[in-house]
């Protein structure tokens, strides 16, 4: 069931203003083991609207998380890239905390604990992370979690029964979490006086200067400006005092936040004013990016039959991004053969909504198409290095956006 969300998930305005639908989707993780499944598949309908009180991008309608998250199949340690920003992070703090073996560093949605396993010849470590199965896989690895969807409650027994935290990481869970307010003053609440919370989320300029629309999905309730996470991290008690931009998912806001009475570092400001000048926080370049995706949902299928004309066509990575631009741009198995993932938990099941087979990624040598849609556009480098054989051979690699190309 799709609840629609009439009011700002930040400020609680009710002035929303629809910029784009991608029409009735199914949940991205919604896999399908076998023909039976089809009759019961639903879509949902996928839209964002601008809130003008505090330029908030957010989803008109959202999904139950307890049907969302509670069972998952998407597992942090099956990426490269991820398990070596893991080691980075625990390198940067582990100097700038100059963390202790009593010190205790929180991951919120910890996943499989790939990020946290890093931390650990530090300092204590705790995740918690609401679906059940993967918390287990964690657990299993060595990495102490608490299966539970994270809230101001949630916060207040941890820290009774942990202790406070140095580090809280949040990444890429902000914008999926309903009671977002909530979320982060829980954050706050954990926290020691000295401590850095650690937001990661997909950024809204990123997204719309580079036509991420595949970004959009039921799983990703907000999409953020710096101008947004601002007034947010203040609703919820929270200074925000640094910000950067990574490259991680095609491009990322790192948030970091401390208690308040804590001054801003100067690249709080830049970023707000650089936003401000160029209206990225506004309504005119959402009705830019709206108009430009609808162009691609024809230019990008007219792309992949011109190429299907001159050869074969697969594509590589059952991601949630995939399954988004499969399914608004009507690609399906009359246009690509099969979908090459790395995941088990997806090979030998089909795609919603276009029901591409997932095949193990060992397929795309034997089968050797001409050419091999990147549906995971995010990690191209990883996947090249993976698939280095495939494009010695002669095999090319498409990118979808910002416009199709052979890469």
């Amino acid at each position: 069931m799709a609840t629609p969300l009439h009011a700002c998930r930040v400020c609680r305005s009710t002035a929303l203003e629809e910029v784009l639908s991608l029409g009735d989707m199914p949940p991205v993780n919604s896999f399908l083991s076998g023909p039976a499944d089809v009759a019961t598949e639903r879509a949902y309908p996928l839209a964002i609207a601008f809130c003008p009180t505090c330029s908030h991008v957010q989803l008109t309608h959202m999904l139950d998380p307890k049907d969302v998250f509670e069972q998952y199949i998407y597992f942090s340690g099956m990426s490269e890239t991820v398990v070596r920003w893991g080691e980075s992070l625990a390198k940067r703090y582990a100097a700038e905390l100059s963390l202790a073996k009593s010190d205790l560093v929180v991951e919120l949605a910890s996943n499989d604990g790939c990020i946290l396993k890093a931390f650990k010849p530090t300092c204590r470590v705790l995740g918690v992370e609401p679906a059940k199965n993967i918390a287990e896989v964690a657990v299993a690895a060595g990495v102490p979690t608490i299966a539970e969807f994270f809230d101001s409650r949630v916060a207040g027994a941890s820290k009774v029964a942990h202790g406070g935290a140095r580090l809280i990481i949040a990444r890429n869970v902000v914008a999926h979490v309903p009671e977002v307010v909530d979320f982060l003053a829980g954050a706050a609440d954990w926290l020691t006086d000295d401590g850095v919370l650690h937001v990661e989320v997909p950024y809204l300029r990123e997204m719309v200067e580079k036509l991420e629309f595949d970004t959009i999905y039921h799983e990703h309730l907000s999409y953020f400006s710096v101008t947004t996470m601002n007034r947010l991290f203040a609703e919820a008690g929270l200074v925000l005092w640094d910000v950067e931009e990574i490259t991680l998912h095609g491009g990322s806001l790192v948030a970091r936040g401390k208690k308040r009475g804590t001054a801003p570092r100067e690249s709080v400001a830049r970023y707000l004013a650089a936003e401000r000048a160029s209206d990225i926080a506004g309504i005119a370049p959402l009705r830019r990016f709206a108009a430009e995706t609808r162009q691609l949902k024809t230019r990008i299928p007219e792309f992949l039959h011109d190429l299907k004309k001159k050869g074969s066509l697969a594509a590589y990575g059952a991601a949630a991004k995939g399954v988004v631009l499969t399914n608004y741009c009507g690609i399906g198995p009359s246009l690509i053969d099969f979908v090459a993932d790395r995941s088990p938990h997806k090979q030998g099941k089909r795609t919603p909504g276009q029901h591409l087979p997932v095949v193990a990624p060992e397929r795309v040598l034997a089968a050797n198409p001409t050419h091999l849609l990147v549906l995971a556009w995010n990690f191209i480098d990883e996947i090249r290095t993976q698939l280095h054989a495939y494009e010695a051979g002669g095999g090319r690699f498409v990118v979808p956006v910002p416009q199709p190309r052979v890469a």
